[in-house]
């Protein structure tokens, strides 16, 4: 059987998720949770940076126009370019290296605006994206949240006091100091909503990520359950299939023995050695054909497309006793209780017990007579099979059709005897649990005793 995603063990539940490596194991190696960076990952935080880099050239050409028509002093170009590199060069790491990106992005930008900056524009979005990052990529939340959060206050603190002292330098071109403390408390509250935002989205992503990784691996871990559970299901098959076989060469083997025998001793007289011999012949047939059908049974359909017969089931006993019946051993088959239908895998597993039971009484027994009883009750059906030989001569339950026939009535919840008889010869006694008569469909029960 093919095991699934390349990897793993099938053969024992504990070493499922040997398939892929929990949640943890990503924490543990720097992933905090989320799925590992790819090469496409590092090619587009790159490509972020250059278009950064281009936004940055533009708004610096236009700054700088800008304040040359207001009369303000601004950095050379040379200055501005090598913020601008310090700014957004750390970009290309924010997921590689968030925390780092975070803390050389926030530098630079608090040394742009020590050096008179031209541009608001591009600090302002790669500040945004190293926050978000560090708290969506980081291995460690806490560390993330406090370096966000110390280089937010921060910069709040530094561009609140800068557009603070502004303002207010130049109040009374505004209309007095009233106005410009209204603007600066709308800046200083974007500025707040801002910081605040860039860090709630990265721990939101962080979480929603750190969820689909879950479900990821509860996907994987599920699919190789399913495939435990086939694997086991196709070994229980295997096992039934071997019971089955068992069952139907041992009893059919042991009648031609017993025929073959006979037909020995009898060789000076033809008509009984005939008799013998023509047993044997039928026996043989219905070992070939009961083999047949029960390889068959592996399939849907014949060739011809007809549906195949199943294995012989409760409806086969009168058949079994009569063909038993004919190898000198006097069986009957006693059915008590009011018949009904009963499913299909407990009428198997009746047959086969009393088949195997048979069988048993045929080669180590030496009796005479048996009985097979077959008792429907109201919520359980049992059949029981008693000989009248030594019962000490059988196996007491070391032999494998003794354990055959435990593994088949433990399948079912049920209970099996097997031992000597309390008045001598054998015993056996297998009572499985059905439901009620109502709730079964199937076939017509057996109805009548031979």
């Amino acid at each position: 059987m093919r095991e699934p995603h390349g990897g793993g063990s099938l053969r024992y539940p504990g070493r499922v998720s040997q398939l892929a490596p929990p949640p943890a194991a990503d924490h543990e190696a720097g992933t905090g949770g989320r799925r590992p960076l790819t090469r496409r990952d590092h090619r587009l935080d790159v490509l972020v940076a250059l278009a950064l880099v281009a936004l940055g050239l533009g708004t610096i050409a236009l700054g700088t126009e800008a304040h040359a028509v207001s009369g303000r002093d601004v950095t050379s170009l040379p200055v501005s370019a090598a913020c601008l590199a310090a700014l957004v060069l750390p970009v290309a790491l924010r997921r590689r290296r968030p925390v780092l990106a975070l803390v050389l992005v926030s530098g630079a930008f608090l040394g742009g605006q020590a050096l008179g900056y031209p541009d608001v524009l591009t600090p302002a979005v790669a500040e945004f994206l190293v926050l978000y990052t560090a708290n969506a990529w980081a291995a460690s939340r806490r560390a993330a949240l406090v370096a966000s959060t110390a280089a937010a206050a921060v910069l709040f603190v530094c561009s609140g006091t800068v557009f603070t002292t502004e303002a207010l330098r130049t109040a009374d071109e505004v209309g007095g100091v009233r106005p410009a403390a209204a603007v600066v408390a709308v800046v200083l509250v974007s500025h707040a909503l801002y910081f605040a935002t860039a860090i709630a989205f990265g721990r939101a992503t962080r979480v929603s990520a750190q969820r689909l990784r879950a479900l990821e691996h509860a996907g994987v871990e599920l699919r190789a359950a399913q495939e435990l559970v086939a694997e086991r299901a196709i070994v229980e098959e295997r096992g039934r299939i071997a019971r089955e076989l068992h069952d139907v060469v041992g009893h059919h083997v042991a009648s031609i023995g017993i025929q073959a025998g006979a037909a020995r001793r009898v060789l000076d007289q033809p008509d009984v050695a005939r008799e013998a011999l023509a047993a044997v012949e039928s026996t043989t047939r219905a070992t070939m054909d009961e083999l047949a059908r029960l390889l068959l049974l592996l399939r849907d359909r014949d060739g011809d497309g007809a549906a195949l017969r199943g294995p012989a089931d409760v409806h086969a006993l009168p058949a079994l006793v009569r063909s038993t019946r004919a190898l000198g051993l006097e069986v009957r088959l006693d059915v008590r209780g009011p018949a009904r239908p009963l499913p299909e895998s407990v009428g198997i597993t009746l047959y086969r017990i009393a088949q195997e039971a048979l069988t048993n009484t045929l080669k180590h027994a030496g009796a005479r007579s048996a009985v097979v009883a077959l008792r429907y009750d109201e919520r359980s059906v049992s059949v029981e099979i008693d000989d009248d030989g030594h019962g000490g001569r059988q196996p007491s339950g070391a032999g494998l059709g003794h354990r055959g026939m435990r593994e088949r009535v433990d399948l079912h919840g049920g209970a099996l005897e097997i031992g000597p008889g309390p008045t001598g010869g054998f015993h056996v006694l297998a009572v499985l649990p059905v439901a009620p008569a109502s709730t079964i469909s199937t076939d017509e029960p057996v109805g009548a005793s031979s």
